[in-house]
């Protein structure tokens, strides 16, 4: 008898303690704790990356909000960010786990958000454009080249001012003061006007191979109210050269810029040379050749 009590309690507690387990996994929504990475020792800013020993880093489970936890240094993402090199940006203390936004490399996720943790090269910089035409597809990460197109400049008329050159002649001063040195003035040259060679409207790429690092699009609620549909895009952030930036601003303002968008298989790397620009001369040179080409054959 004193052995079916005893089963019927212990059946009765590992009910109970399941039911606990089945109520903490699943109805109170609770979420397994993550794994993420955590310094055993002080790293300071500057440290490369591939510089960073495997035995630093510890590997403890967090529990917690999961937005806040995506926002910590993971083993996968490590792995990612190994791959692409990279250098810490600021301080992680020891027994501190590893913030995402303490790496920069082009492998940390978080660039998305944070541009400038993808920017390893000093020599890049992050453009914002938003008067520029692009592809309705187009997507973070994609590469591009960047195309100014001008339809007409105004020729301003402008006189070059110098100052009036005069020659003393070498006549000896005589004692009546009175009597002032005669002058000759010397004519001011006048400028001859230089002709435009160009003539327009004219297209040029002026860089090749940038990186989409973010596109922003008009946002608006649906009919319910409850989500939110994106519409056409407003502005788009490129990584480029450092020394391009004034002219990529300067199109983006005053000229036609545009996007296209390359295929995959075009290297970040990929050093195609300058191109040769078209004019509106051009067109008509390739029309007539064209033309004249076609006629002798006939």
């Amino acid at each position: 008898m004193v052995n079916r009590r005893l089963l019927f309690i212990g059946a009765l507690i590992a009910i109970i303690f399941g039911g606990a387990i089945f109520w903490l996994s699943f109805v109170s929504g609770a979420e397994p704790p993550v794994e993420v990475l955590a310094a055993r020792e002080d790293i300071y800013a500057g440290t490369r990356i591939n510089d960073i020993p495997d035995d630093v880093l510890a590997r403890i489970p967090m529990s917690g909000d999961e937005l806040l936890l995506s926002s910590y240094l993971t083993e996968p993402v490590w792995l990612q960010i190994q791959s692409a090199g990279g250098i810490v940006v600021k301080d992680i203390y020891q027994y501190e786990a590893v913030p995402l936004s303490a790496l920069a490399s082009d492998g940390n996720p978080r660039a998305v958000d944070i541009p400038r943790l993808g920017l390893t090269d000093p020599d890049l910089v992050v453009v914002s454009l938003t008067n520029v035409s692009v592809p309705s597809g187009i997507r973070i990460g994609d590469l591009v080249d960047l195309v100014v197109a001008v339809e007409n400049v105004q020729e301003q008329a402008f006189t070059i001012v110098q100052p009036q050159v005069v020659d003393f002649l070498d006549e000896p001063v005589t004692d009546d003061l009175g009597t002032a040195p005669l002058i000759t003035p010397t004519p001011t040259p006048t400028p001859t006007p230089t002709p435009v060679p160009q003539t327009y409207p004219l297209a040029k790429v002026i860089v090749m191979n940038a990186k989409v690092a973010a596109v922003t699009r008009e946002a608006s609620f649906a009919s319910g109210g409850d989500s939110i549909v994106l519409g056409e895009i407003t502005g788009v952030d490129v990584i480029i050269p450092r020394e391009a930036q004034e002219f990529v601003m300067m199109s983006d303002t005053a000229g036609a810029l545009g996007l296209s968008l390359l295929s995959p298989m075009v290297e970040e790397d990929d050093e195609s040379g300058p191109t040769l620009g078209a004019e509106f001369q051009d067109l008509l040179d390739l029309f007539d050749a064209d033309r004249e080409e076609l006629l002798d054959s006939e």
